[in-house]
């Protein structure tokens, strides 16, 4: 098995297309980070606010409330 340092060496000669491809296949490759907040979630925050049902803060009202003003 290649170690990294022979995998950067092969990685350097290959053609720019190449290195796309493996770029992209890399990329794909790595997992989806947790953000701790799911796609329904924020589309439910958003029908909330887009209803008026919840209250909004500006950022300096958060600030404010947090401490951090």
């Amino acid at each position: 098995m290649a170690n990294l340092v022979d995998v950067q060496r092969q990685a350097a000669a290959l053609t720019f297309e190449e290195k796309e491809g493996l770029l992209a296949f890399l990329i794909h490759e790595l997992p989806v980070p947790f953000a701790g907040v799911s796609d329904r979630e924020i589309l439910e925050r958003e029908q909330e606010m887009d209803s008026a049902s919840v209250e909004l803060l500006s950022h300096e009202d958060f600030l404010s409330q947090v401490g951090r003003d």
